[in-house]
């Protein structure tokens, strides 16, 4: 087998064109329940077994070194989850494939044999016989990329901004024009997971109305009975395409709701959609079921009875309670990035029993990234027509890799980085007004307060090197340290994470001199 460093020197050495980004997701069941064992030595794998242990099932064992055979062959990297529910992840692979493997590529998976037009990778991925097929949902681009600034690191290591590049996008095909002239992975790192869900859910817990702040541990049982309440291969919610969702968006009485993290949210979203606030998608159940009761359901009803019946003699006394509850809405719908997320939601949201059984439940087929790839189409034949641009979104849609976010056409950002603390979306000018010299230390804080906010800062992280100064964002009104924490989590980091970072930090710079890169693939699991 080949090693890795001659993996990664022979990447190097050879002509990469492009990279492709493959995003894909299924749910499907990959492991089946077992009651009856033939030996006593064979474990039993019922459905709570599985549910407790799937990094031990042997078939996603076997599933997940097919998986890392098969796509180290191709320089893949990325991640993958893989679970009892499904498959779900994002990878990134060189083209033209490496030449390594020969002209022949049949692995036995329906790949068939290679020519200069074929995308070996994709089509072992689509044809795989235990998720692929048509229920398999992917996103494929190209991202042809000649330089990046994947973090606050290797923004702070290019002081030439002059290289910045200029953005040449033909449908979801991106070249960015610099300096260097060859092109990089979007991620460090190929991983293929075993979890007990494909997105976290988490369900472990009871449903209740009024969801108290502490609940009993569930145990494993109640886990999995929780989980059932949230299985899209069981139910889920109604595709809408780009066009249909543009539809439902202009309808008032539809409840529009954002499935994302609060940090995706703040760069970018559908106009007139709820914001949860959440931090991680397992807190989602909680804010549906804090929403469920914030509307008076029993109105609806009436006013479906009342249209049945023809006139408005069904009327009661429910008066009060609508004074303290607000109108219900029509129908719910929501979104995500991929699609994975909302289709998981829809499904608990289905299943729950929290709102009324006829409510319509929507969500966005192929999610922000299948609108912003579908409106940038639209909008090229709406410029022809002489007509406004009709995106209903505004914004960037943050992803999980070196892109960081993209715009319509599937674009990558020019204005977000990745924060090296949180690996969140961080805007570029935080690091450019520190280069420029121009962050605003004042913006309603005296000079008083920032000596202070320094000496607890010095104070804290006293004896840690290589650590730049404390600076402040006036726009934000919070303080960040320029390549290693952003506005939005150097408030939460600890000295221990401080430590970690500058480390890291120091680490990366000296690869960087030295010409090496600071993350490889070692070919472990």
């Amino acid at each position: 087998m080949m090693s890795s460093s001659s993996s990664n020197q022979e990447e190097q050495q050879r002509t990469v064109s492009e990279y492709r980004i493959l995003a894909l997701y299924r749910f499907i069941p990959l492991v089946t329940p077992q009651t009856n064992q033939t030996t006593t030595t064979q474990e039993s794998w019922d459905e709570q077994t599985i549910m407790k242990h799937p990094e031990r099932h042997p078939q996603l064992l076997q599933l997940q070194s097919e998986l890392y055979a098969t796509l180290r062959r191709y320089e893949t990297r990325g991640t993958l989850l893989i679970a009892p529910e499904g498959i779900n992840g994002t990878i990134c692979y060189p083209y033209p494939p490496p030449t390594a493997v020969g002209n022949d590529v049949d692995d036995g998976n329906n790949v068939g044999e290679y020519d200069k037009e074929a995308d070996p990778v994709k089509s072992f991925i689509s044809n795989h016989p235990l998720f692929g097929g048509e229920g398999l949902r992917t996103r494929s681009s190209v991202w042809k990329e000649h330089q990046t600034h994947d973090d606050c690191d290797n923004t702070n290591n290019n002081n030439n901004k002059n290289s910045r590049s200029d953005s040449i996008t033909s449908d979801t095909t991106t070249t960015q024009q610099t300096n260097n002239n060859r092109p990089q992975q979007a991620f460090q790192r190929l991983k293929i997971k075993i979890k007990p869900e494909i997105v976290t859910l988490g369900l472990g817990r009871p449903i209740t109305q009024n969801p108290t702040t502490h609940t009993p541990t569930p145990t494993q049982q109640q886990r999995h009975t929780y989980n059932q309440l949230a299985n899209p291969n069981i139910t889920k919610g109604t595709y809408l395409n780009p066009k249909q969702w543009d539809d439902a968006m202009k309808d008032p009485n539809v409840l529009v709701i954002d499935t994302r993290n609060s940090y995706e949210i703040d760069i970018g979203s559908f106009e007139s959609a709820v914001d949860p606030r959440t931090r991680h998608f397992s807190e989602f159940p909680e804010y549906l079921e804090r929403l469920a009761g914030e509307y008076d359901w029993s109105q609806r009803d009436q006013e479906q009875q009342q249209d049945d019946d023809g006139d408005g003699s069904n009327e009661t006394s429910s008066n009060e309670q609508s004074i303290k509850k607000k109108a219900p809405p029509t129908a719910i719908a929501m979104f995500c990035t991929g699609g994975i997320r909302c289709e998981k939601a829809t499904s608990y949201a289905l299943q729950s029993n929290l709102f009324p059984q006829n409510l319509p439940i929507y969500h966005l087929e192929g999610g922000i990234l299948s609108y912003l790839d579908d409106v940038a189409k639209r909008e090229t034949q709406e410029e022809q027509e002489g007509e406004g641009s009709s995106s209903t979104f505004h914004g960037e849609c943050f992803v999980f890799d070196k892109r960081v976010a993209l715009t319509e056409g599937l674009e990558p950002s020019n204005k977000y980085i990745s924060c090296h603390g949180c690996r969140g979306p961080m805007d570029r000018r935080l690091l450019d007004e520190v280069e420029d010299g121009a962050t605003n230390y004042d913006a309603g804080n005296g000079t008083s307060d920032l000596e202070k906010k320094r000496k607890e800062y010095e104070q804290l992280l006293m004896g840690i090197r290589n650590l730049p100064p404390l600076t402040y964002d006036s726009n934000s009104q919070r303080w960040y340290v320029p390549g290693l924490t952003c506005p939005r989590c150097h408030d939460g980091t600890t000295r221990e994470s401080f430590e970690r970072f500058a480390q890291r930090k120091e680490q990366m710079e000296i690869c960087a001199r030295e010409g090496k890169s600071h993350f490889q693939d070692n070919g472990r699991k």
